[in-house]
């Protein structure tokens, strides 16, 4: 993924599927994640809505919302699910889940701005 981030705080690694609706993310944390940790994964990954654009571009996290721990974390690698849920101009919506193989761990919503 193209993101400017490094070690330890670059958490979202690669995506793993791809569909018009959405993105499935691998995402890799040093200890088990805190819910800001969660949250500035599920903003990582919503840069792989652009990854298809030439020139890279600078986003920043504006809000987050309805951000809920679901089920106790017990280890350092999940996914996550992000789709657009609403765009206005530079600014877009997000929803994310956090999860693996046998459970959500995770939901909430974010909204990204931009750089032109």
């Amino acid at each position: 993924m193209n993101l400017p981030h490094q070690a330890p705080i670059r958490f979202a690694q690669e995506i793993l599927e791809r569909d018009k609706n959405f993105y499935i993310v691998k995402c890799s944390f040093p200890y088990i994640p805190t819910l800001s940790m969660i949250s500035e994964a599920a903003a990582q990954s919503s840069a792989a809505f652009a990854q298809d654009e030439k020139e890279p571009r600078i986003g920043f996290l504006i809000s987050l919302k309805n951000i809920k721990k679901l089920s106790e974390l017990d280890k350092e690698e999940y996914q996550i699910k992000i789709s657009k849920s609403f765009n206005f101009g530079a600014m877009t919506e997000y929803k994310f889940e956090l999860f693996d193989e046998k459970e959500t761990y995770a939901e909430g919503e974010l909204t990204i701005a931009l750089k032109n």
